[in-house]
């Protein structure tokens, strides 16, 4: 269901006088053209939509982003539902459908755990600008996915066609300690030298939404030319910081998380964990002094800002982030 986005003092769903003020200081800071390396494309509720399709992007776009232009990567989203291969077949049709309408777009398909190459290269045919992997972790077989083992949520399989293909995979890792588990860390750096001619891409900044878990171990990375970044989601700007200065700009792409971007709060660090602010707790919050929210959106777009700010990256680098690496990686 389209949404008019309306002025408001704080919302959970639309942009505020305060997102309004951000986006004057992005205007200035982002290049004349964007490429989304990760936004979600479904056919069924997510977050503030009954079904996401780019229409429903750009619509809620516009306020950020003004008159750019903005190319997508589509990413197929996940729900357990998609176990049913026919309601994976489902989900394939419409971002198929999607993409027909949006030929300058792509897309990543998903992938279950017990695909065979044969399952996946059967998606992937469906169309040209289908270029990508996506694997999610509430497909593993087991009631408390958010500890799976990587390889419970990503087969080998779609690593073979991967790099047959040459397509890129989306990983949103998750274990409490992200890139800082021990068995995650392995598992990335095995995989990607065992399959040099498929790209990882590292979804939230290597899922830093605990800054510390990027700092302490994404020099360990550094080697791994086949293993890329977005910073989708991410409302710190500590762990990007920390990518761009080990790991460099080249391998790195911006990414909306629409919609989540269209929530009020944010992921903050807090101890050794992190926790997210959603409108909910927001409304039970007291302050003493002025305070005010952002979207989500609007808070990863300002921290990216930040983290361009803090390790000297030129206009250059800035739009290699926004656009120029993700359209080399996606051919676009």
């Amino acid at each position: 269901m389209d949404k008019k986005i309306v002025l408001k003092e704080m919302t959970d769903n639309f942009y505020s006088v305060h997102d309004m003020e951000a986006a004057k200081k992005l205007d200035a800071f982002l290049p004349g053209k964007i490429f989304d390396a990760h936004m979600h494309i479904s056919d069924r509720p997510f977050y503030t939509k009954d079904i996401l399709k780019f229409s429903d992007y750009y619509n809620d776009s516009a306020p950020l982003m003004g008159n750019r232009e903005i190319v997508c990567n589509g990413i197929a989203t996940p729900y357990t539902e998609l176990r049913d291969k026919n309601e994976r077949q489902k989900l394939t049709d419409f971002l198929v459908n999607e993409l027909n309408m949006y030929p300058q777009n792509v897309g990543e398909i998903h992938v279950r755990p017990d695909d065979t190459e044969e399952d996946i290269e059967a998606q992937i045919i469906q169309h040209p600008g289908i270029r990508g992997l996506k694997c999610y972790h509430l497909l593993a077989d087991r009631t408390d996915t958010f500890n799976a083992g990587i390889e419970e949520y990503l087969p080998e399989a779609a690593w073979e066609v991967a790099n047959k293909h040459a397509l890129a995979i989306t990983l949103h890792m998750v274990r409490p300690k992200a890139l800082a588990d021990d068995d995650n860390r392995s598992y990335i750096k095995e995989m990607s030298k065992r399959y040099p001619n498929a790209t990882l891409i590292l979804a939230h900044a290597a899922r830093s939404f605990a800054a510390w878990t990027a700092i302490e171990y994404v020099g360990e990375l550094t080697g791994c030319e086949n293993v890329w970044f977005d910073f989708s989601g991410i409302c710190e700007s500590t762990g990007m910081v920390a990518i761009l200065n080990k790991v460099g700009v080249s391998r790195c792409m911006w990414g909306s998380d629409w919609n989540v971007s269209m929530s009020a709060g944010k992921a903050i660090s807090i101890g050794g964990t992190f926790y997210w602010i959603t409108a909910n707790d927001i409304k039970n919050f007291n302050s003493k002094t002025d305070f005010h929210t952002y979207l989500v959106g609007t808070e990863n777009l300002m921290a990216t800002r930040e983290a361009c700010i803090l390790t000297n990256q030129n206009e250059d680098a800035v739009e290699d982030l926004f656009y120029n690496n993700a359209a080399r990686l996606f051919k676009r």
